[in-house]
Formats: structure tokens, C-alpha cells, sequence
């Protein structure tokens, strides 16, 4: 039996190789030279970058139920079923492991258990066959069943007075052969399928009663595969005794075979109409491979393409119009094809996937050169905030952490650098400017803050949001629908067209700017904004170094560095934003009126009712917004220089009328 290793490098070129599962066995007790499945493990541990590291260092992927080649097309063939299924336990500490591995030596059926890629799973391989078809003689490939020809290869005129014995071995061999082989039928792919399917389900029911922890469940396949494991001691038994499984096949039937195939037609009928329909479809998909390249990209959730013909082309959605054009092109080269075939391909999973925001941080993973770039890009913008380039440094690796995190994650990027200044000093230009050209896609200045549902698609989709003229944001809008979404880390939406609301991770991060200074309306929301006004205009002359700039943000993530503010750095943002807080009537009206005391001796202790009541009857109730006695105490909490103390009738603060002007 042979298990094949699959690997895509990093221009998802296909590699193939194949070890027997003795060899295999002996490969998975030491690591790689260079440590790769100890360091993949090192990187497990860190939870969300996974995909990513994958991408910038690809490892096997090892394909246990069966032996593969590659088709004319580049991509995987089944060539040998194995007969093989793969059960997986994970979550487990070492003493679960050791229990694992010990109870699938239990049943016969084990071929073979190991920890798998990770530390804290087992792999158990299972040995299945057909149930009308499970003798050890037959479930094995009828390729093998040559081998008794090796006693007679040499040439007979060396051995003539064996002669006559040699020719009665043969004849018996060749009868044999052909008895076994006639029994015997190497199934298609589609059959492999199921029988993996039920042979999963069935080894899953058997093994699960001896078993500490539950065994994964799974989409399970002739396809199904695992990273390179590692265990010193794996547990291989080779005379393990095939687990015999009943197939199902009339329940994986597509429905429109089922419904399309006449009963009058006969066997022979109906295998020449499906070599057709074969013929056809590799035909279309060996033109179109041809003629254009195709990536689905994972981010925005479409399929991109370009032209083969057309050297300067950008990768390019694949719209109505371009499916129309190359159903078109398809026909012209004499291809029956109508625009539903075309779709049927472009769109199926049979396409690459690309990931845009991966694929170019983890290029960038060892690449930095150890200057501060982020920081440098921060002093860009000129002011006397003191705190700005650190805010800007943690803010800018949240935003970086915020497009590889999951819909598992907890918390989003709740910061938003707000840049105040008069119009005219480059800070849309600043803003736009903090994507490369590789991910300029995910920026938008364009926001609707009004309309929900756009701002929840936008979070999902987009990298970098600017929230530009922030000042025009209603106060209700700041302490309400904005509050809540800067905090979310996941945002549940409908696809157009879909038929159910699903749950997408949350991409994008914040950034603001205003031509005001008394912008923020939320005195409780304030610490989500890092509030910087400028002295003078943004340089944006040169644009960023952004391989450094971003290198150097993978880097400090790898090394655990915060990319959120502590308690200190918080109650840091709340002193300096008080200065750029938005003043209400009431606010202005007791400014006018009031002013803290130092003690008893030049002022009194007033509630928040009696000075209220003081300003309702000099300035009327009409000016005096909000209306509102609990909300106008706690706009006093929050003046810092005015003393309050709690009594049994509330809140009383110490204060001093002013001198009427």
C-alpha cells in the first residue's frame, strides 16, 4: 500500500509523491532537518495565523485512502483506492493521547495510530473494503497480484529441463490472475467516495465506545487529507484486517441523473452517454484553462480571471459579461457549450482559491529589516499630541491583526485615530495612502453610515474604513449604531440573494477625519478615539515603505506585542480627549452660570436638580437641552475640576454662581 504526498508551493505549482505505509511509518518518528512540523505546531499554538503561515510555508499534505497522479490539467486523479479511512480525536492533553493510541490497538481493524500534526490529536487509519469483496486476497490493488511472475522473468532457455514445469506455473498464475481480477474492479472516484463516507460512519459508531474524548466529525472524502504528524512511537499493525462496509450509492445519486435516465436504456446505452458528457466537459475545461487563468478570491467572493492573450492584464471579477463572452469564445472554437456550462466550472471549487490579504502579509514575514517603520510613518503627521506615535503604532498592528482574524474571535480593533485639522492638510490623502497597491481594494472613504446594512457588508469586506467628516455624525448615531459596531468582531449579514443571515468575520478597522474640534458626543465612548490635531499639513510626498512598514507589524504580532490599550494607555486617551468633547446647551448654559469652588468658603453644595432648576428659570426650558435631570448630572460627573460628593438625598457638587456680565 502506498499513501501519497501532496505539496503546494507558494505559486500553487502541484507536487506529488508516494511512500509505502512502511516508509511512512518510519518518516513521521523524527522531524524535517529545518523542524517544519515542530515549528507548524509552535504556530498552531498561536491560534488565527495558521492559513497564512501555510501559504508563505507550505508543507505535505499526506492523502491516506488513496494513490494519486496528476491529470493532463495539473490537477489530482485518483489512480488506486487503498481502502483506507482516517479517524481524528483531537483536544487532547498527553495522557489522552497515550489512552488513544493504546484503545485503537483494541480492534483489528487499526492499521495504524499516531499523534497527528498537531501535539493534541491522534490519527487512527482504518482499513475498510467492500463488504461482498473484503478478503485480504482481494481488497488489495489486482496491480499487486503480479508479483508471483518474478520467479519466472528469467529468460526459459537457461532452465530448459525446467521448461515444461515453468510453462504449467504460468498457465495456473495467468488463470489465477484472471479469476482475481474479474472479482475484483478498482472503483471509480465517485464510488471510493461513498465507500469512504459509510466506511467513516461505521469505523466512527465502532470506535467511538472505547475512546476518551468524541471523534471529529467530518466531510469525509477519497480527497480527505492531514498535515505531515510527528510521534516518536507510532503504532503500526500491517495484517490488519479490513473493516467490511456496505455502501449506499443510490443516495449520493444527483437527483437530475436519476430523474434523466430512462429506464428503457440499457447499460451500454447509458455508459457511452456519460464517456460523452465526460468528454465534453474536459474538453470545455482544457479550453478554458487554456485561454484564461482563474483564482477565486476569498475576500470579496468571487472569481477573478485573466485573459491568456492579454499580457498587462489585471486580475479581473468574472461578471455576466465575461461568462457571455467566453461561452462566446468556447462556441466559436467549435466547443458545444451553452453559458450554464461555463458558470457550472468557473464558479465550482474546482477553482484556486486566493487569499489577497494572506498571500501578501506572510510574503513579508521575514523581511524586516528591524527600523521602525510604523512610527516613522506616525511622525509624517505633525502635531503636539505626545502620545501619538505609540497610539498610532498599537493602533496600526490591530488594524493588521484585524484582517486574519476569525468570526471566533472576541474582540475587534475598537480604536480609530480621529485627524483634526483645517481642510486641505492631506488627511484623506494620508488615510489612503496606509494600504499598498496590493490590498487598495479594501479601502473606502465612501461610507453610509445611515444605512446599516451597507456599514455591516463594508466591515466585513473592507480592510480600512475612513469615517471621513466625522463631524457631520449625529450625536444619537455616535453614542449608539457607531459605538456598537467599532466593538464587534464578527458581523452577521445576508449575501445578496441569499436566502439566510450568515456570520462573517470582521475586517475592517477605523480611521476618522474632521475639520472640528469639538467632535466627540460620547463622554463614555471617547477612549475608542485617538484624537490628534495637526499643526500642519500631512508630507505625504513619499509614499510608505510598505513591505517594511508591514513586516515589521507581522513581526511585532509574532512576538505576542499588544495591539489594544491597557488600562493606563486608556484612561491616557479619556484625559486627552476632554478637550475635543462636544458641549451641549446645558454644558454651555452652566458654564455661564456656575463654576467649580475650591472649598466652602467661596461656594456651596448644590444638587444636580437645584442647578438645574436655576438654569431652566434664567435660560427656559426650550434652550436648555437635553431637558433631562439624570443626564445633566452625569455631564457634571464628568467636568474633572468640579468636586462632588453623595449624600442621602444624591449627588451634590460644590459649586459657585458667577458674577452676571
Amino acid at each position: 500500500m502506498k499513501l501519497t504526498f501532496v505539496l503546494r508551493n507558494k505559486k500553487n505549482a502541484l507536487k506529488i509523491s508516494t511512500k509505502t505505509i512502511e516508509s511512512f511509518m518510519e518518516r513521521i518518528k523524527r522531524d524535517t532537518k529545518d523542524g517544519a512540523v515542530a515549528r507548524r505546531r509552535k504556530q498552531l499554538s498561536y491560534g488565527n495565523f495558521i492559513s497564512g503561515y501555510d501559504r508563505q510555508y507550505p508543507t505535505h499534505l499526506v492523502y491516506p485512502s488513496a494513490v494519486f497522479e496528476k491529470d493532463d490539467n495539473g490537477n489530482l486523479r485518483m489512480k488506486t483506492f487503498n481502502g483506507v479511512v482516517a479517524l481524528t480525536i483531537d483536544g487532547l492533553d498527553n495522557q489522552e493521547v497515550y489512552a488513544v493510541k493504546r484503545a485503537a490497538q483494541i480492534l483489528h481493524y487499526t492499521l495504524a495510530a499516531f499523534v497527528g500534526p498537531s501535539e493534541h490529536e491522534v490519527i487512527i487509519l482504518v482499513k475498510i473494503a467492500k463488504a461482498e469483496s473484503a478478503s485480504p486476497s482481494i481488497t488489495q490493488p489486482y496491480s499487486e497480484i503480479t508479483s508471483p511472475y518474478s520467479e519466472i522473468t528469467q529468460p526459459y532457455s537457461t532452465i530448459l529441463p525446467e521448461y515444461s514445469e515453468i510453462v504449467r506455473k504460468k498457465t495456473k498464475l495467468v488463470q489465477e490472475k484472471s479469476k482475481i481480477v474479474s472479482q475484483y474492479s478498482e472503483p471509480t472516484e465517485e464510488e471510493a467516495d461513498v465507500l469512504c463516507q459509510e466506511g467513516h460512519r461505521l469505523a466512527a459508531t465502532l470506535y467511538q465506545s472505547i475512546m476518551p474524548k468524541p471523534i471529529k466529525t467530518e466531510l469525509v472524502s477519497v480527497r480527505s487529507c492531514f498535515h505531515m504528524p510527528l510521534d516518536a512511537t507510532p503504532y503500526y499493525n500491517p495484517k490488519a484486517v479490513a473493516l467490511p462496509v456496505s455502501p449506499k450509492p443510490a443516495a449520493t445519486q444527483p437527483l437530475e441523473v436519476v430523474m434523466n435516465t430512462s429506464e428503457d436504456l440499457g447499460d451500454e446505452t447509458s455508459d457511452k452517454e456519460a464517456q460523452e458528457v465526460s468528454r465534453k466537459t474536459k474538453r470545455l475545461m482544457d479550453f478554458l484553462n487554456e485561454n484564461y487563468k482563474f483564482r477565486y478570491n476569498t475576500i470579496m467572493g468571487y472569481t477573478e480571471y485573466k485573459d491568456s492573450s492579454r499580457q498587462y492584464m489585471d486580475w479581473t471579477p468574472v461578471d455576466d459579461r465575461t461568462l457571455k463572452g467566453m461561452t462566446m469564445n468556447v462556441r466559436l472554437n467549435g466547443i458545444d457549450a451553452r453559458d450554464n456550462d461555463v458558470r457550472r466550472y468557473v464558479q465550482s471549487n474546482m477553482i484556486i482559491l486566493h487569499d489577497p490579504i494572506n498571500d501578501y502579509l506572510w510574503e513579508l514575514y521575514d523581511k524586516w529589516d528591524g527600523k521602525d517603520h510604523i512610527r516613522k510613518l506616525a511622525r509624517t503627521v505633525p502635531t503636539k499630541n505626545p502620545h501619538w506615535e505609540d497610539w498610532f503604532y498599537t493602533w496600526f498592528l490591530g488594524m493588521v491583526r484585524q484582517w486574519q482574524v476569525s468570526n471566533l474571535a472576541k474582540y475587534g480593533n475598537q480604536a480609530v485615530p480621529l485627524l483634526i485639522s483645517s481642510q486641505g492638510w492631506n488627511k484623506t490623502t494620508f488615510c489612503e495612502q496606509l494600504l499598498p497597491p496590493e490590498l487598495s481594494f479594501g479601502y473606502t472613504g465612501n461610507l453610509q453610515i445611515d444605512d446599516k446594512k451597507q456599514v455591516l457588508q463594508q466591515m466585513a469586506q473592507m480592510l480600512l474604513i475612513n469615517l471621513d467628516e466625522f463631524n457631520q455624525i449625529s450625536p444619537q448615531t455616535q453614542q449608539g449604531f457607531l459605538k456598537n459596531i467599532i466593538t464587534l468582531s464578527s458581523v452577521k449579514i445576508k449575501r445578496p440573494y441569499g436566502r439566510h443571515v450568515e456570520d462573517f468575520p470582521r475586517r475592517a478597522s477605523f480611521i476618522a477625519t474632521t475639520n472640528q474640534a469639538d467632535v466627540l458626543a460620547d463622554p463614555s465612548g471617547s477612549r475608542r478615539f485617538l484624537s490628534v490635531e495637526l499643526t500642519g499639513p500631512i508630507d505625504v510626498s513619499t509614499p510608505p515603505n510598505y513591505e517594511q512598514l508591514y513586516a515589521q507589524a507581522m513581526q511585532a504580532l509574532h512576538r505576542h506585542e499588544p495591539y489594544y490599550f491597557g488600562p493606563t494607555e486608556t484612561q491616557q486617551i479619556i484625559e486627552w480627549n476632554k478637550r475635543f468633547s462636544m458641549k451641549t446647551a446645558a454644558e454651555q448654559f452652566f458654564s455661564d452660570y456656575f463654576e467649580p469652588a475650591a472649598d466652602e468658603t467661596e461656594g456651596k453644595w448644590i444638587s444636580s436638580s437645584a442647578i438645574f432648576e436655576h438654569l431652566k428659570q434664567k435660560v427656559g426650558i426650550s434652550l436648555l437641552k437635553p431637558a433631562n435631570v439624570s443626564y445633566f448630572g452625569r455631564l457634571l460627573s464628568n467636568i474633572p475640576t468640579l468636586q462632588k460628593r453623595e449624600t442621602k438625598y444624591g449627588s451634590e457638587y460644590l459649586v459657585k454662581l458667577k458674577k452676571p456680565k
